[in-house]
């Protein structure tokens, strides 16, 4: 009988424990810890919208590893466009970047002419007044050399007078009293004379020493301006030989033009 009891608690007491866990409350524990233990949170599928004839607006906000989209026909026509206006605007702005150097050059080439005109002229102008000063100075040379020929030729005279055979001659001419005053007075005229004359000499000398060194120096400046001159002269003559021949003809190279994108 004490076994029948024990049978009897062991029996109820598993029918307790069957009620707890069978109870509602001990499930939704158990569903709770388990699923808290096992089962991690899963991201819910984006839906699908179904494809329609009407446009849709596609967000590019979840990250930038979206492809981007093609660009139209329209925007590829429009860039091009504007790459050729570009490029025509450019090649005009060249155009007129050339127009302008060669006009520069073309001026600056005729200021360099000019220039080398008027020191042509200025070194003509000083050769013609050298030429002019050093004709003056052998005139002058020339006048100083007869002066002094015509004083030497008057010195011989009075050298030539003054012998007493001259003077005697001279004196017998004239009737005096008293002979010896008579040629004692024309020996001191023609000393004065001599005297004169010889002072004269030397100052010619002395002139005609300076002229010829300032007609050799003329003539040397002559002779270096006429050789700048001349050097002017070829200079501008072989300018203006390659000035007139024909210039080399240059094929233009053509410009490069950006290629074209292609049509999406």
């Amino acid at each position: 009988m004490r076994a029948n009891m024990v049978r009897s608690f062991g029996v109820a007491l598993f029918a307790v424990v069957v009620l707890i866990l069978c109870s509602p409350e001990a499930q939704s524990q158990r569903r709770r810890t388990s699923r808290r233990v096992t089962n991690p949170a899963r991201t819910q599928p984006t839906p699908t919208p179904a494809a329609s004839d009407e446009p849709s607006v596609v967000s590019t906000a979840d990250g930038d590893d979206d492809p981007q989209p093609e660009p139209t026909p329209r925007r590829t026509t429009t860039s091009r466009t504007r790459r050729e206006a570009t490029q025509i605007e450019n090649d005009k702005l060249n155009g007129t970047v050339r127009d302008l150097s060669t006009q520069v050059d073309k001026l600056s080439g005729e200021l360099i002419s000019i220039k080398n005109d008027q020191r042509a002229m200025f070194d003509l102008e000083r050769l013609t007044r050298a030429e002019q000063r050093a004709e003056a100075l052998r005139t002058q040379q020339r006048e100083v050399t007869d002066k002094e020929f015509q004083y030497q030729e008057r010195l011989a005279e009075i050298e030539y007078e003054l012998q007493p055979d001259s003077i005697q001659r001279r004196a017998s001419l004239t009737g005096s009293l008293n002979p010896s005053a008579v040629r004692e007075a024309i020996q001191q005229q023609f000393e004065r004379e001599r005297t004169r004359i010889r002072k004269q000499l030397e100052l010619l000398s002395i002139s005609r020493t300076r002229l010829d060194a300032a007609v050799a120096t003329a003539d040397t400046e002559v002779e270096r301006l006429r050789q700048r001159v001349d050097a002017a002269s070829q200079q501008e003559s072989s300018t203006t030989g390659a000035g007139t021949a024909t210039p080399a003809t240059t094929t233009p190279q053509p410009t490069p033009t950006p290629a074209e994108p292609p049509m999406s």
